[in-house]
């Protein structure tokens, strides 16, 4: 970490500008790990919502135009892997994401504890928003079956998602991305 400081100041802003490239090529491998382990480990990783981790972390760690844009490019992939309507699953995250946007200025998420209890609250509430927008797309997701309110994708989630929330944070240290509130909230972390 101490050799990025020495890096002029061009490619520091190449290194900065490379962290949405960096951060989509995570998400793709998530995608290709959820996908192989399917054929490998059926029923473990089935209730893990890949993306959840993400979408909070571009909601309180990105600007509005840039979370966007990134939430809709990845949204995409994803619902290209899956077997839902094209948009359902943008829509479903687009939620999310202001949702985050909007909580960051009540609860920003830096300590292990804040960041596990957003992401255990928003992987509660997408038990709630998930049949909904199936709905909306003319799908049928059973709000009260025992697959939409597993104990265990609620923990798996969280868990699951901490890490990768966790190596999102380690990205963009690496890559020397500061997120716009903690300039605007004087974080320390500067």
């Amino acid at each position: 970490r101490c050799f990025l400081y020495f890096l002029q100041n061009n490619q520091k802003k190449l290194l900065t500008n490379l962290n949405a490239v960096f951060l989509t090529l995570f998400v793709l491998v998530l995608i290709i790990f959820k996908t192989t382990s399917e054929a490998i480990i059926p029923s473990v990783f089935s209730g893990w919502d890949i993306l959840l981790p993400v979408v909070i972390y571009l909601g309180q760690r990105r600007s509005v135009w840039e979370g966007l844009l990134l939430l809709l490019f990845n949204g995409h992939l994803y619902s290209l892997n899956s077997s839902a309507p094209i948009g359902m699953f943008v829509l479903y995250y687009l939620v999310f994401f202001f949702f985050a946007q909007g909580v960051a200025y009540i609860l920003y998420a830096q300590t292990p504890f804040t960041v596990m209890c957003l992401i255990f609250l928003v992987s509660l509430l997408s038990r709630f928003l998930l049949p909904l927008c199936a709905q909306g797309f003319d799908q049928s997701v059973s709000f009260f079956s025992t697959a939409n309110w597993s104990f265990w994708s609620l923990i798996l989630n969280t868990m699951l998602g901490f890490f990768v929330y966790l190596f999102l944070g380690f990205l963009d240290r690496v890559t020397l991305k500061v997120p716009p509130r903690n300039i605007t909230l004087g974080d320390s972390s500067l």
